[in-house]
């Protein structure tokens, strides 16, 4: 998607995937799905799983979704 531009849709339940591979996070909430956050994710490719910010961004998603204490 980065070569050619065009749009790509990921579905994941898995928050470090998303945050690795996207450029935009959009968290739904449970049935009925409504956007609880879109989430924008302005880190430069490639990416690194210990950096701070992907951290910090995985607690605020996993918050949203009423895993914070759990994680």
């Amino acid at each position: 998607w980065r070569r050619t531009g065009c749009s790509s849709l990921l579905v994941t339940h898995d928050v470090e995937e998303a945050l690795f591979m996207s450029n935009r996070v959009i968290v739904l909430s449970e049935r009925p799905a409504t956007v609880k956050a879109d989430i924008p994710i302005d880190l430069p490719f490639p990416r690194h799983r210990g950096d701070p910010r992907l951290a910090e961004l995985r607690r605020e998603i996993l918050g949203l979704l009423g895993l914070d204490a759990d994680w």
